[in-house]
């Protein structure tokens, strides 16, 4: 469910700030299925957790979020330098660095209405640091911004215009349930393969398939949304607590 109308108003140009660094990534994977439902997006991607040695960019991770992180599937690991670069620039210079997201994300709006598509912004990609959109979407009330995050009571900080899906980690049972209850989705890692179905429910909750968008703004409320382990996270030991154990069968899943 959308919670504001975004539009795909163009802002007048504007000019480069000083000590520019292009920060938003715009073509993956994640992105184009976006533009198939009518948004351009733009994703920032830190250093997750400690990875960049500067700061903790993943404050309430579990220990299996951090071990089993997403920087280890795909193309993420070849993009390191590139991570620990932006996390180093917005520890060093955070004022250059919200200038630099700034000329970004205005860039997303003029692209997006040269297109005729809607603006969005994950600024959380890899990272859990909510200042950073909870900041921006205030000045840019036409774009849609969206995270998952792990820390608790996500409820407090969602915004008209900023979406929050609460992440489970193996250890957050009870906020999850707590987060569900008042309407705040949650995404859950299912240990099922590419090609098998995701469990109909978990904890009498309605999943939802989540790899099928990345925009998680456009969800029904109150759903959990279905993810399948990559990277790392493919081979998790069995007990792990972050890839959860499902009974199809059943249609269920054990509790984590």
């Amino acid at each position: 469910m959308i919670m504001t109308k975004p539009t795909n108003e163009r802002l007048k140009p504007r000019k480069r700030p000083e000590n520019y660094r292009s920060l938003l990534t715009t073509a993956n994977a994640k992105t184009v299925k976006g533009e198939d439902l009518g948004y351009y997006t733009g994703i920032l991607y830190l250093s997750p957790a400690n990875e960049s040695g500067v700061i903790n960019t993943c404050g309430s991770a579990s220990p299996e979020c951090i071990n089993l992180c997403l920087k280890s599937s795909g193309r993420m690991p070849m993009n390191i330098a590139s991570r620990i670069a932006k996390t180093i620039f917005m520890v060093e210079n955070r004022e250059a660095f919200l200038q630099s997201l700034r000329f970004d994300i205005e860039g997303i709006i003029a692209k997006a209405c040269q297109l005729g598509l809607k603006p969005a912004v994950r600024l959380n990609g890899t990272s859990d640091l909510p200042w950073i959109a909870m900041l921006l979407c205030q000045e840019y009330p036409q774009v849609m911004f969206y995270d998952y995050t792990k820390h608790p009571k996500p409820e407090l900080r969602l915004r008209p215009n900023y979406w929050i899906t609460f992440s489970h980690s193996g250890h957050n049972l009870a906020e999850c349930l707590r987060v569900l209850a008042l309407g705040v989705n949650v995404a859950v890692v299912f240990r099922v393969k590419d090609s098998q179905p995701l469990p109909e429910t978990w904890h009498g909750r309605q999943v939802i398939d989540g790899t099928t968008h990345d925009l998680r703004f456009l969800d029904n409320v109150g759903v959990v949304v279905g993810l399948r382990p990559k990277g790392k996270a493919k081979k998790a030991p069995l007990d792990s607590p972050f890839v959860v154990l499902t009974e199809s069968t059943h249609g269920c899943t054990m509790a984590a």
